[in-house]
């Protein structure tokens, strides 16, 4: 048996799973995938924008292979890649959109992890494994409401 054969079973199990429950899953993934080097950038980012949402993602845009747009001051970001940088699919083992679940995950992990005093949603507008062009997820936040 081939590695892309057990990949095949891997996509099928992931296509019988409720949203929520691929949410569960890839968030695990993505976890783990951006922890191996791409959340370092990330901090990186964080650091030289100081905080500061709209300063991040005007930085991020000059990342390669990355467009960024701020859609609504303080807000509504999109974040563009311009190729599918997963290795599953680069590598021909997975061709599911369903895997775009695990970069919308890491994502928000690494949106988390960086500002702990904002809650983020992210939603994939578009992507190379549904088609597009590139991939594209727009980031919407607010702040967090402390409860007592």
């Amino acid at each position: 048996m081939k590695l892309s054969d057990w990949f095949k079973g891997f996509e099928k199990g992931i296509a019988r799973m409720s949203s929520d429950q691929r949410e569960t899953f890839f968030s695990e993934c993505g976890k783990n995938c951006v922890q191996c080097g791409t959340l370092q950038i990330y901090k990186e980012l964080y650091e030289k924008a100081h905080g500061d949402l709209d300063l991040f993602f005007t930085i991020a845009n000059e990342l390669p292979g990355v467009r960024s747009e701020i859609v609504k001051k303080g807000s509504t970001y999109h974040l563009c890649f311009m190729e599918c940088t997963c290795l599953l699919h680069k590598q021909g083992y997975v061709g599911t959109p369903l895997l775009c679940e695990c970069s919308k995950q890491s994502i928000l992990y690494v949106l988390h992890s960086l500002w702990k005093d904002k809650t983020f949603q992210v939603t994939i507008c578009e992507s190379i494994l549904r088609g597009g062009k590139y991939c594209q997820m727009q980031i919407d936040t607010k702040i967090k409401i402390q409860t007592l």
